[in-house]
């Protein structure tokens, strides 16, 4: 029998009960420059794209500050890189398997950006667990894990970083 229906079933509990939780919680943004960016987003978008350039060029990070997380459908073939996931590295109730994802989100970036496309819970997990100072996303059907969404009905890269680079620097953090 195979339980990966009833696991995802316990990630998503998981998860809706933690974000009720942190979102009631008051959360202070640090008035400090942007340094250190986290980004989050699908394989597809990351090897269509040289997002990292993007990032070093908008937000004036360099790439050593750029650290990635890039989610991959499982195949039991394929060799994973240490920046890479799939839905095989979580566990029951939302835990994280690999050493890897646990060090990411317990680093506290001052961005965090969810490149994500659709509603990917594997990828709505890892940006909850983030210990981020200012989380910035695509809307999707709850962003309350956000601090700035972003809504393009397209979902395009380039209005995101447009965007969030105006925001920040009226939040003079750029």
């Amino acid at each position: 029998m195979k339980f990966f229906p009833f696991k995802k079933k316990s990630i998503q509990r998981f998860f809706d009960k933690e974000l009720t939780r942190q979102s009631t919680l008051v959360k202070s943004i640090p008035i400090s420059k942007i340094k250190k960016v986290a980004v989050l987003l699908e394989e597809a978008v990351y090897y269509q794209n040289q997002i990292i350039r993007q990032i070093e060029e908008m937000y004036g990070i360099q790439g050593c500050d750029v650290h990635l997380l890039v989610y991959c459908a499982h195949d039991k073939k394929r060799a994973y890189k240490s920046y890479e996931f799939s839905e095989k590295s979580f566990g029951w109730s939302g835990s994280l398997k690999l050493n890897s994802l646990q060090e990411f989100v317990k680093i506290e970036y001052d961005l965090f950006i969810n490149y994500g496309f659709a509603e990917n819970l594997y990828m709505k997990v890892i940006t909850l667990y983030s210990h981020a100072h200012f989380k910035i996303g695509f809307s999707s059907q709850d962003n309350r894990m956000y601090d700035l969404s972003i809504a393009d009905a397209d979902k395009r890269i380039y209005v995101l970083n447009e965007e969030a680079v105006k925001y920040l620097k009226i939040l003079k953090k750029l």
